[in-house]
């Protein structure tokens, strides 16, 4: 009879182990499943959000003073960062563009500067210098959108201002300007390595034994 009821006692704790350890897994897989649900509504949201049209620039295409395009902050704007289609920047520099679509060569007119790229891709290749810039360039509905922060880092002689106040990103040349051209910037060259005087002391080097060499 004593037996029987310790047998019963280990099957209730053994029970009993047995619910709390289920109730302690599906409390983990419930907090695991809101925490999943809580970084991927991040990720979409960071993926998705933009900012108010307060908070980013509208774009105006000047040549010789006078405004030639103006892209409100909609249009000029996306998840990549600020963009001018190449048609508009072609009308104040000499630039030409070149390709089958999928693969294009945006050059200087008149010089051998250029800089090869591929649709929708941040890989360039400026003057055979291969370069990943921080957006890519688009292809969108025939034409091509260049990024103001490639014309900003790369290019020479186009001016690019912003007013914070309008907030517009003024992009403009002047007439008769020679100076554009493309601009690499490459790591300075290495140094020389230094070594202090001690590590070019080597010790006495024994004189040459004047013994005759037995054969």
């Amino acid at each position: 009879m004593a037996n029987a009821q310790v047998k019963k006692k280990k099957r209730r704790k053994s029970s009993g182990s047995s619910s709390q350890f289920f109730a302690v897994l599906i409390v983990f897989l419930a907090v695991y499943i809101v925490l999943s649900l809580f970084v991927a509504g991040l990720i979409y949201y960071s993926f998705n959000n933009t900012s108010d049209s307060s908070e980013i620039y509208s774009v105006s295409i000047i040549y010789d003073e006078k405004e030639l395009y103006e892209i409100d902050a909609q249009d000029a704007n996306n998840e990549y960062g600020l963009y001018v289609p190449f048609s508009y920047l072609s009308e104040i520099a000499s630039f030409g563009l070149a390709g089958d679509g999928e693969n294009v060569t945006l050059f200087l007119i008149g010089t051998e500067n250029r800089i090869e790229c591929q649709k929708n891709s941040s890989l360039i290749v400026i003057n055979g210098n291969p370069i990943r810039i921080s957006a890519p360039l688009l292809y969108e509905e025939g034409e091509y959108l260049i990024p103001v922060a490639m014309l900003e880092k790369y290019i020479n002689g186009i001016d690019i201002t912003y007013d914070n106040e309008e907030m517009i990103c003024n992009i403009s040349s002047d007439i008769g300007k020679s100076d554009i051209a493309l601009k690499l910037l490459l790591p300075d060259g290495m140094k020389n390595a230094y070594f202090p005087e001690s590590y070019k002391y080597y010790g006495d080097v024994p004189e040459e034994s004047t013994d005759d060499v037995t054969p």
